[in-house]
């Protein structure tokens, strides 16, 4: 497995007690996951992005494309913007972020978590799609519970290959 193909450790460094994940590694994560979403899947980093610019300016009107670096530097300046934007509005929300804000947060995560468990120690056993369904959270809010809990040896986690219909 190539270097850059490694997943990311997070740590609780990046957020508050519970590992909440405000802050810039929060921001770099998402913008991470949306730039590797955006250059695909297909073979190693260097193959993909050899790809992107070999097919940048395809297509345009005139049969005139703009050189592949020209493409290229467009694409890094607006992901650059993009970024510099989601680390104004993290700063802009943390300024919010009082202690007594902070404290309202962990209760309320430690009453979810403790629903979660419930629910979990009802069915047996729950996909995170089901949990999310039960406690009235988005999916992303439910699988962010259950990788809390886990990290506090609250539930275990199993990992399987979706099955094809």
């Amino acid at each position: 497995m190539a270097t850059e193909d490694k997943p990311q450790e997070t740590t609780q460094e990046s957020g508050g007690e519970h590992g909440d994940g405000f802050g810039p590694a929060m921001g770099m994560e998402m913008m991470m996951k949306k730039m590797m979403a955006q250059m695909g899947q297909a073979g190693g980093s260097m193959a993909v992005m050899q790809k992107r610019m070999g097919q940048m300016g395809q297509g345009k009107a005139g049969g005139e494309a703009a050189p592949p670096m020209q493409n290229m530097m467009a694409m890094c300046m607006g992901m650059c913007a993009e970024m510099l934007a989601t680390m104004q509005q993290t700063t802009a929300m943390a300024t919010f972020a009082t202690p007594e804000l902070r404290g309202l947060f962990s209760g309320w995560l430690d009453t979810m978590q403790a629903q979660a468990l419930a629910a979990i120690g009802e069915k047996g056993e729950m996909r995170p799609a089901q949990l999310a369904q039960a406690l009235n959270i988005s999916e992303d809010g439910a699988l962010y519970l259950l990788t809390q809990m886990a990290r506090q040896g609250k539930v275990d986690i199993r990992v399987q290959v979706p099955q094809t219909p």
